[in-house]
């Protein structure tokens, strides 16, 4: 089905069509639990109720209160719909007057995605207008509900669990706007415009605002702006009341996307402290509320993606590869291709760039960690420091499928001699993935898998 746009002059041509459909019964399968019971309602309202009923495309709509699914401050609102196969889809409906550019624009940025096939963003179906009345409708696919109402419904230990999930959709989906020839910016990336479907996936909606990228530039200005609270500090400038000044870019996403995990890993609080000094902070480049991110990896992450200047973010992609989004096997592979590079296998210290050496060559007396039966089965390593870990770690995975080693199954559970040594060490992947990204070995061509460039697709 492919998204188009229809005329007054098509609807009148279907009207008849339209009717005929509107009389035959509509049963249900959509396998929503959020909108079941407003499903069930809909059937028996519409039966009763048969001129209340609308169809929109081919999108069985009934635009009361009942079936609201959302709504917005200029008249937007969202309501439950069902196509004739039986499964459900939102309907947008906006005030002709108020959001006919808007819409439009949100309709050509909805374009532009389906062609990119992103599976992280709400789908656009159609934008159609209402003879004789002040509508426009806009049909997308239904989710069971936003973010914001996810975080205020699920406890603190559920949310800190899916943080990881909801992080990895939304850069994915990030990844998919900033791609291509003609890069989309969302520019409203908040709480409220992430959406969960009912398999539980996170997806990035509502494009009202968004523009895209022309010309391989990289910066898009604009007299509007993101939702007080949720911008990045490059798209404010209260001294220039011009327009000129109010810049996006892609690490402005990448921020909003940082404030959004944070939202969910604290149920609902700002990085950026309370609303009264919020503004001022994200200004200043001070998210005062990363001291109660307790696991000092997401910490490390965080920190990052709010950084208070654009180019010392990370891409959607470079983001990804954080230590705290892989696995421990991709984790592990980090440390030990760290640990062959040629300066840290033949333990040359001196010739190390400077945060490396200052960041991996001091003594932890990593080796008091390690049980001593898993120890002794490997060469023995005298340097305390966290290089001479990395050397030993690069030697567990030379050597460990050398022989069998029942005898540590104690120590190593089913042989997982990754997730065993990443639990001893886990602040080592994110502080060598913080030394090397601050150094230009992250272009060296054993380590850049870890640390994609701007031209790796």
């Amino acid at each position: 089905m492919d998204p188009s746009y229809n005329s007054s002059e098509s609807l009148v041509r279907n009207s008849s069509f339209s009717e005929e459909l509107l009389s035959q019964p509509w049963k249900c399968y959509d396998k929503s639990i959020m909108h079941h019971q407003k499903f069930k309602m809909m059937e028996e309202y519409g039966q009763e109720n048969p001129r209340k009923v609308k169809l929109v495309n081919g999108v069985k709509v009934i635009c009361s209160e009942e079936f609201l699914l959302g709504k917005g401050s200029d008249g937007t609102r969202v309501y439950l719909g069902l196509v004739k196969d039986g499964y459900g889809k939102a309907v947008k409906r906006l005030l002709r007057d108020n959001c006919v550019e808007l819409a439009k624009r949100e309709k050509d940025i909805l374009n532009e995605l389906n062609a990119k096939r992103s599976n992280y963003v709400v789908n656009y179906w159609y934008l159609e207008e209402e003879p004789g009345t002040d509508y426009l409708y806009l049909i997308l696919d239904l989710c069971e509900e936003s973010l914001e109402s996810y975080v205020k419904s699920s406890s603190l230990q559920d949310l800190q669990k899916v943080v990881p999930k909801v992080l990895i959709q939304i850069l994915n989906g990030l990844v998919n706007l900033h791609s291509g020839p003609c890069p989309i910016l969302h520019r409203d990336l908040r709480p409220s415009n992430v959406l969960r479907d009912v398999d539980g996936n996170f997806l990035i909606a509502d494009f009202g605002i968004s523009r895209k990228l022309l010309n391989e530039t990289s910066t898009h200005q604009s007299i509007q702006r993101g939702a007080k609270g949720w911008i990045a500090p490059e798209s404010y400038d209260a001294s220039d009341e011009s327009i000129d000044k109010v810049r996006y870019k892609k690490e402005s996403d990448i921020m909003n996307a940082g404030m959004v995990a944070y939202y969910v890993a604290t149920k609902g609080k700002h990085p950026f402290g309370i609303e009264r000094h919020r503004l001022d902070n994200i200004l200043k480049g001070n998210p005062v509320g990363l001291n109660e991110i307790k696991d000092a990896t997401f910490k490390d992450l965080l920190s990052w993606m709010l950084q208070l200047k654009p180019e010392d973010r990370p891409s959607a992609k470079k983001a990804l590869k954080h230590p705290y989004l892989q696995t421990d096997k991709e984790n592990f592979d980090l440390l030990c291709d760290v640990g062959n590079e040629p300066e840290i296998k033949t333990s040359s210290p001196h010739s190390l760039p400077s945060n490396i050496r200052e960041q991996l060559n001091i003594s932890i007396g990593w080796m008091d960690r390690i049980d001593p039966e898993v120890f002794k089965d490997f060469n023995k390593v005298s340097d305390s420091t966290w290089l001479g870990c990395l050397r030993f770690l690069r030697n567990v995975r030379q050597h460990w499928h050398d022989k069998p080693r029942p005898q540590l199954s104690s120590c190593v559970k089913d042989g997982n001699y990754q997730e065993y040594f990443l639990q001893l060490f886990e602040e080592l992947p994110y502080l060598v993935h913080r030394a090397i990204r601050l150094s230009d070995w992250k272009a060296r061509p054993d380590l850049e898998k870890h640390f994609p460039s701007k031209t790796q697709k």
